[in-house]
């Protein structure tokens, strides 16, 4: 079952969200056109990250350099801050029906290459909310996510569209990843996240 819906975001993104709830094969929200032009065009500029990929396990934590927008990257990148500012409304992501009390902003930039894939995993407890963004890619293949009914079955990859976006909240049944695939280029995706600040202890990831 699919239930397509607008949802005006003034007060986080000031567009109209494009906004498709799905309930296969677990509830989760695909957008359309995510970042307003200005803030798609600034993670555009962004130059490719010099994020080491030696190591490729089917996992993030065995890369080397990768880029969080921390406090840190936007005192260094100043334009950014109100693009921060506005996903760090969490009324906004509360409307989807998690408790953001708790939660703090860890947002990654990605630009991944061959060979890398994403394992068949779910996200653990601590990250209350996941949203994946889709930047841009040089390869003409769908580089999307992959969903999964559980570990050993796959329903279907994602549609990529530039600036479109995946958001679910977390639970131990909803498997996703990157399937393997050959591509060429550059997969420059974000990964958004509200983690758990009494579980997360990589503080220095997030902004605050």
């Amino acid at each position: 079952m699919e239930r397509k819906f607008t949802s005006s975001f003034e007060s986080l993104l000031m567009i109209e969200q494009k906004i498709t709830e799905h309930t296969k094969p677990w509830v989760h929200y695909t957008f359309e056109d995510f970042f307003p032009f200005e803030y798609y065009e600034h993670l555009l500029e962004i130059p490719t990250l010099e994020s080491d990929y030696t190591n490729i396990t089917g996992y993030r934590d065995v890369i080397d350099n990768r880029v969080f927008i921390s406090n840190e990257y936007v005192e260094q990148n100043p334009h950014l801050k109100p693009m921060m500012d506005l996903l760090n409304d969490k009324e906004q992501w509360e409307k989807f029906g998690v408790e953001l009390d708790d939660g703090l902003l860890r947002v990654e930039l990605i630009d991944d290459r061959y060979p890398f894939f994403h394992d068949i995993h779910y996200d653990t407890p601590e990250k209350l909310i996941t949203i994946i963004v889709n930047i841009s890619k040089e390869d003409k293949k769908n580089l999307a996510t992959d969903l999964y009914i559980d570990k050993d079955t796959h329903y279907k990859k994602l549609d990529w569209e530039d600036n479109s976006a995946l958001l679910f909240v977390p639970t131990e049944d909803k498997f996703h990843g990157f399937d393997r695939i050959e591509y060429e280029g550059i997969r420059r995706i974000m990964i958004i996240n509200f983690v758990d600040k009494n579980q997360w202890r990589d503080k220095e990831q997030c902004y605050y």
